[in-house]
């Protein structure tokens, strides 16, 4: 897949907007050409107006990055399964999560430390008061 820059990718999702403007134009200079020169300059204006609106709305969220609802490490959870070496459940916030323990197994119920995420799994350890 081809890794777009973020300027580019605002301009993909914009381009189709601004195509009306011309469409417009067209539109006024045949049907109501009484209006057309101004019809030209609100839509000019207009379009300069939105370009910048969306740009400032959206061109954060179109930034490469990690998105951080999916950086997990050091979050407190509950086991809602035993947790093994190979499977297991935990409840974090709304969201149950397939978890596994490099440490053994974990009963229901245990408040977990997230250690990691390996793609869609969790790596946990119980979490331990003392520690922090």
């Amino acid at each position: 897949m081809v890794k777009l820059s973020p300027r580019v990718k605002f301009i993909a999702i914009t381009i189709d907007e601004l195509l009306l403007v011309p469409i417009l134009i067209v539109l006024a200079y045949y049907f109501i050409p009484e209006l057309f020169s101004f019809t030209v300059v609100v839509s000019i204006i207009g379009a300069a107006i939105f370009v910048v609106i969306k740009y400032q709305l959206v061109y954060d969220a179109l930034q490469d990055g990690s998105y951080y609802l999916y950086d997990m490490q050091g979050i407190r959870c509950r086991t809602i399964e035993d947790i093994t070496r190979n499977s297991g459940k935990v409840k974090v916030g709304a969201e149950i999560w397939d978890a596994r323990s490099h440490l053994g197994d974990i009963v229901s119920g245990t408040e977990v430390i997230i250690i990691s995420r390996e793609h869609m799994k969790l790596i946990v350890e119980p979490f331990d008061d003392n520690s922090s």
